[in-house]
Order: C-alpha cells, then structure tokens, then sequence
C-alpha cells in the first residue's frame, strides 16, 4: 500500500465535519493505487495536504488538486460551493487524489514537463490513471473540445508542441489577456484522449506503469492517430 501522511491546514475553516470521510478516501486511493503502480513509485511516502481554500477549487466541484514535486500533493477544498457535498459524496475527492499521485510519481522520473508537448502528456496520463484506477472515462475537461472545434485546436497544437515557451494557462484553462480562443480545458481535452490513442496502439500499456515514459514517445505514436480520429468524428 502506499504511504500518505495527511496534514490538514484549517486556518481557512475547520474541516472536522469532512475528516472522517476524507480521511477514508485517502486510505481507498493509497490502497487502490499502491496495488497498481511499480514498487520504485510506491517506495518513498507521500505528504498530503488537505486545505479549505473559499473561492481556490474548480466551480463545478468544490475542490481541486495540485502537485509541484515528488514527495507533497495539495488537495483543495470549498465546503461552502454548492457542488462540493454532492463531488464529496460521488468519490471527486479520490479522482482528484489519484491524478496529482501520478504527478507525484512522474516528478521523479522525468518531471512534470516545460513544453506544451510534454505537459499534455504528462496531464493525459494522469487522467488516464484515474480512469484505470477509478473507472470511468477521464472527467469533464477531458470532453471539453466541441467536435467542430477539434481541428482546428489540434493544428494550433502542432505548432507550440516543443516550443520554449506556451501560455500554460491558455491550454489548460481558458485564461488569456489577449481574447484566447481556446476552449476552457482543451489541454486536457487533448492530452487525454492522445493518451487513449496511445493505449489503443499498445494494447498492453497502463498509465499506472507509464510515470517514467517520454513526451515523444507518446506522441510520436499517437499524434497521428489522434488527428485522425478526433476529426473524423467532427
């Protein structure tokens, strides 16, 4: 099983009424994932912090999650979003955890990534976890793009994959000073479903046994692929 320390910082709000239950599905996702992933993922502990944050979660759930290095992930809550008892209630919380581990996991290996390229990986892996964890397929960022849209998104894409820079926050989140004509989510639209492309193509590929694998090679394999599929079904 894998190790998680939980820390609970309540200088926002107590969040006694929640610990039970968080607690408990911090201890189903440390078992779940601990059975899946490598023992080298699994050797070392994971500090988790729990925080209540007013107004710092993802509006449609009431939490979110974070993780910037190896050894800590950050989960985020909001008891007072009218979405959060219902995501609590329906396992978000552990969806949540089990994508940030993977982070946590992929930190150690080859880092979280700079470039576009490597950072859709690295998210569509990690919602890819989720899924082999959780069940389900991927979460509604990962759905994000209109059908009509997928093109065009996917070739504004090829052209920033290994830039230097790119507007993390345009990919990922809709945020732009400039009119972004992004949709809200679309990294993590593509990085999900490049990430399906490239199990369907290595039929015996898990995301939990892929923490280490490089940004090309995944879309080296599967870009194509991707490209194809999205926008045929436009």
């Amino acid at each position: 099983m894998l190790d998680l320390r939980v820390h609970f910082l309540e200088a926002d709000g107590a969040l006694a009424q929640w610990r039970e239950q968080i607690l408990a599905d911090v201890q189903v996702t440390a078992e779940r994932v601990g059975g899946r992933v490598s023992a080298a993922d699994r050797a070392a502990p994971v500090d988790v912090i729990v925080e209540r944050r007013p107004g710092e979660t993802i509006p449609e759930l009431g939490l979110s999650g974070a993780c910037y290095r190896r050894g800590l992930v950050t989960v985020t809550l909001d008891p007072d979003n009218p979405n959060f008892a219902a995501s609590l209630a329906n396992g978000e919380l552990r969806k949540t955890l089990t994508h940030e581990l993977h982070h946590s996991f992929r930190h150690a290996m080859c880092g979280y990534g700079f470039r576009l390229g490597e950072v859709l990986v690295t998210e569509g892996l990690a919602d890819a976890f989720d899924a082999e964890i959780n069940g389900g397929d991927g979460n509604r960022w990962n759905h994000a793009i209109p059908a009509e849209d997928w093109l065009g998104v996917i070739e504004q894409a090829e052209l920033e994959l290994w830039a230097d820079a790119y507007n993390h926050s345009a990919w990922f989140f809709g945020w732009s000073s400039h009119g972004n004509p992004l949709p809200r989510w679309a990294g993590y639209s593509i990085g999900y479903h490049l990430v399906k492309a490239y199990l369907a193509a290595n039929p015996d590929a898990r995301p939990s046994q892929m923490t280490g694998t490089p940004a090309p090679e995944v879309i080296g394999q599967a870009w194509a692929h991707l490209k194809i599929r999205m926008t045929a079904e436009a």
